[in-house]
């Protein structure tokens, strides 16, 4: 099932309405052809804007993890400046100039959320410690290669928050609001040049929140977020084809105004985003259980999966429900040190449920 091609599904759909139709002796136009490319090459394809909130992110995460290293403290207006980029660079702290910022795309509700996280990376930074349970601090890896920040109950505030952004701004923004009616149902008749019709950027846009370049999935280098995730689950989901097809799929339909392929291409962006988070989530969950015994390592992979696991609900379309999500959350709770692995195996088993990935959770 996770291997069908979506072109395959959409030509059975296709043939079948076709036979519908002949049966109800229906005079029919040969219908228009929706010729899909191997990559993302369409003309006037333009998401700088995207590419912007995705290098914020980028020099943020590079700006948090400065602070693994002892001695090192973060600044929370530096942070503050970084997500609502003051002064079209951060007050200096972008290395490159920007007209846009995360937080105005962030899911308004979740605006206040992040800035929670700011404050504990903030307060973590100012150890002086080893972290341990009940006491911020740094931890290093098993083989000392690794040290991270942790605060007094194990959860990696650059973890959340940059994972929590990917879904709570690129995530978010791609299914739920550039895919939407809204910016769907919109002009397709007016071409400008470099961005094409109204309708034709706003899909461009949405992939532009992917991460990837437009020669994906047959260039698989420099990916970004979640973009890079996709690639990870790639050899047990065929993730990578799966997507990149929904998204040729639905932009070479706007192009021929084949709106039902386009709605068609809408809902399946939406479904293996969704998968590729649920599926990445569950990876994290395994590599907790699996390093249940070592603080850095279990801590770290819960901290990741907890904010996958966070970031379903952004997608308006989603399979899980709330009270799953919820349910989900509960199972790893809110100390990080007293996890069980018995706990974390329920919680990556009730998310292969939902999402049908039992015959292959395990490898996940």
């Amino acid at each position: 099932m996770l291997k069908k091609s979506f072109k395959a599904a959409i030509f059975s759909l296709a043939l079948t309405q076709l036979i519908g139709c002949k049966e109800d002796s229906v005079d029919l136009e040969t219908p228009v052809q929706v010729e899909v490319p191997e990559t993302y090459d369409f003309e006037n394809v333009s998401y700088g804007g995207q590419t912007e909130r995705l290098n914020q992110l980028t020099e943020m995460s590079t700006y948090l993890k400065t602070a693994n290293s002892d001695g090192v403290e973060l600044d929370q207006t530096v942070l503050t400046a970084m997500f609502e980029n003051t002064g079209d660079n951060a007050n200096g702290n972008y290395t490159f100039s920007s007209t846009k910022q995360l937080k105005n795309k962030c899911y308004e509700s979740d605006q206040a959320l992040i800035q929670t996280y700011f404050e504990s990376a903030v307060s973590c930074s100012q150890s002086t410690v080893t972290g341990s349970e009940g006491i911020a601090g740094r931890i290093s890896s098993a083989n000392g290669e690794k040290t991270a920040l942790f605060d007094e109950n194990g959860w990696e505030p650059q973890q959340l928050i940059e994972k929590v952004l990917m879904g709570a701004v690129f995530y978010y923004q791609a299914t739920s609001k550039y895919l939407g009616a809204d910016k769907m149902n919109v002009d397709n008749e007016t071409i400008e040049e470099g961005k094409g019709t109204t309708m034709q950027h706003h899909w461009d846009e949405a992939y532009g929140y992917f991460g990837a370049s437009n020669e994906f999935p047959n260039v698989t280098e420099n990916l970004l977020f979640w973009a890079k995730y996709c690639n990870g689950r790639n050899s047990l989901l065929n993730s990578n084809e799966m997507l990149s097809d929904a998204f040729r799929t639905g932009r070479a339909a706007i192009n021929a105004t084949e709106y039902d392929t386009r709605d068609q291409a809408i809902a399946e962006v939406r479904k293996q985003w969704e998968l590729v988070c649920a599926a990445t989530a569950i990876h994290y969950l395994n590599g907790a259980v699996e390093n249940i015994a070592d603080d850095y390592a279990r801590n770290h992979e819960l901290s990741e999966a907890f904010a996958f696991i966070q970031s379903l609900q952004y997608n308006e379309r989603k399979v899980i429900s709330s009270s799953q999500i919820d349910e989900v959350k509960n199972l790893i709770g809110n100390n990080l040190y007293q996890v069980s692995a018995d706990d974390l195996a329920s919680a990556s088993a009730l998310l292969a449920q939902i999402y049908g990935l039992d015959d292959i959770k395990s490898s996940l």
